[in-house]
């Protein structure tokens, strides 16, 4: 991206927002603001190489949790509390012992339209779910809230009106899902084929993906779940043939904040039943037509880059 691009990225966000400068710091590569007593950042990573196309990393997270136990028990608590992610994954931050919500879009000059409409749905879910989470998380976890002022008008008492966004998706997620069972279908056909097999079901595509011989990845899109707090949309799921343990769900969710190769809307959890695996829920108000093939494509890097990060040659 140029840095005229990258400059109306920001822009955009910052705009369609309506963030209140009163509570806005920073601007160029990245800002801080805050719609309540948690800060929320947005930044843009140097631009690097991914498999030849040149990608710019918008990363956004909320701060959530402070002085978080560094345990077992901790890892396991937010294994869990990942299974229920929507376009965040809930990461400690061991060095800090702190917890943050974190998203993350990937860049390209083709594809900045669609990239900057999931980056502004991310970051108002995101801000909205921390404010609404962040008490009775801190007494799960046995934290404090990760509270901050803005540095100069102080400590926030006035919530931005941006905090009630869940309603508005709710709202949208009442009528059918916008993914319906014919795009599903039709991403059967892709090319060229990111998968090992494919095939439909009513409201729902699962295919498996190459991870290991004889042990597949299972990569599944569901528009047939309705979200309790935003109703219909299509639940993503990409489960791993490996062993269910915390600490890796935490250390995948970790390096995708450090190093992503492919949008990080959602997070790496344990399933009690389905096991280790990444969830994302994609709400009806994100459709965009042509976003359930990026999300095919992403979900087919984001296995081959775990498969490496978990067993490198």
């Amino acid at each position: 991206m140029t840095p005229e691009a990258e400059a109306g990225l920001i822009n955009f966000l910052i705009d369609r927002l309506q963030i209140d400068h009163h509570w806005f710091e920073g601007r160029g590569r990245g800002f801080s603001w805050w719609a309540g007593a948690l800060a929320q950042r947005v930044t843009l990573a140097a631009p690097r190489t991914l498999h030849g196309v040149t990608v710019t990393t918008l990363h956004v997270e909320t701060d959530l949790l402070a002085d978080v136990p560094t345990s077992a028990v901790t890892w396991q608590r937010l294994a869990s509390l990942n299974r229920f992610a929507t376009l965040s994954a809930y990461v400690a931050d061991v060095e800090a012992r702190r917890i943050r919500l974190h998203a993350s879009v990937a860049v390209t000059e083709d594809n900045w339209p669609m990239a900057r409409a999931l980056a502004l749905h991310a970051m108002a879910l995101q801000v909205a779910d921390a404010h609404a989470e962040a008490a009775e998380l801190a007494k799960a976890f046995g934290a404090r809230v990760d509270e901050s002022p803005h540095p100069t008008a102080g400590v926030r008492a006035q919530p931005d009106e941006m905090l009630g966004v869940v309603e508005i998706y709710q709202q949208r997620g009442q009528d059918a899902s916008p993914f319906t069972t014919e795009a599903l279908a039709q991403l059967v056909h892709l090319e060229p084929r990111p998968w090992l097999m494919a095939a439909n079901e009513p409201d729902r595509l699962v295919a498996d993906l190459d991870f290991a011989t004889g042990q597949p990845a299972r990569l599944e899109l569901d528009a047939g779940v309705m979200h309790p707090a935003l109703g219909w949309g299509l639940q993503l799921r990409l489960l791993l043939p490996v062993e269910p343990d915390a600490a890796i769900a935490q250390r995948l969710n970790a390096n995708e904040v450090a190093q992503p190769d492919a949008h990080q809307l959602g997070a790496w959890c344990i399933d009690p039943e389905r096991g280790l695996g990444f969830v994302a829920f994609i709400p009806s108000a994100a459709f965009m037509p042509e976003l359930l093939r990026a999300l095919v494509y992403h979900a087919a890097g984001r296995n081959e880059w775990a498969r490496d990060l978990l067993f490198p040659q």
